[in-house]
């Protein structure tokens, strides 16, 4: 836990650099503007049901417009730990803020999410950002048995996966475990430039995951 709360405080006192293609904290890539379409991509996945949408990390903010292009969507809750974005995605969406069509609550989501009642979501997209690169690979799974919680009967679930050609029996698992009853997918093609330090495949696999 102690290691936790210091990687967290770290995170925090580590500035948010925005370059022209690319979102920097501490050292880490973030996010990169060539994950455009499969944002797009998930933003579909999780605004398929309408109503109110939870997106989990926010990025560049890719995600959060494709979400706010949906005319199915009523009210769109964003969880955003770092204040640099926060202030970014006001700067970059005022209007849907300022009519709380989208709503910024800040903090990491393990803080956040235990004060949200059950089933209010009709779907969730997860894509936070490891707060340490050794675990890029596996950082959502502790998210699986509360997306499912959060989520209402029928919801939809889907999550920046580290998978390029098919969901793996690992996630699976950990999918049906936490309560997840169909669980589907499909290839997104994707063309990362050389400098990409996290993803280097052309395929990414986009979950299709309900509840």
């Amino acid at each position: 836990m102690k290691k936790e709360q210091n990687l967290k405080e770290e995170w925090l006192e580590n500035k948010a650099i925005f370059t022209d293609d690319s979102l920097l904290i501490k050292g880490y890539q973030v996010m990169q503007k060539w994950e455009v379409p499969y944002m797009k991509e998930l933003a579909g996945i999780a605004t398929s049901n309408g109503g109110h949408v939870l997106e989990l990390g926010f990025g560049l903010g890719i995600s959060a417009g494709f979400i706010q292009q949906s005319p199915k969507i009523k009210k769109h809750t964003i969880i955003e730990a770092h204040p640099d974005v926060v202030k970014y995605a006001f700067r970059l969406y005022p209007k849907p803020l300022k009519s709380r069509r989208m709503n910024i609550l800040q903090g990491f989501w393990e803080d956040v999410t235990p004060m949200l009642k059950d089933g209010i979501f009709d779907g969730i997209l997860f894509d936070t950002s490891p707060l340490e690169q050794e675990t890029v690979f596996f950082h959502f799974f502790p998210f699986f048995q509360e997306g499912s919680r959060l989520l209402k009967k029928g919801g939809i679930f889907t999550y920046f996966s580290d998978e390029a050609k098919e969901i793996s029996s690992k996630h699976m698992q950990l999918l049906r475990q936490a309560g997840f009853n169909k669980i589907d997918f499909k290839l997104c093609r994707v063309h990362p430039p050389k400098s990409c330090r996290y993803w280097n495949h052309n395929t990414i696999v986009t979950p299709m995951v309900h509840k």
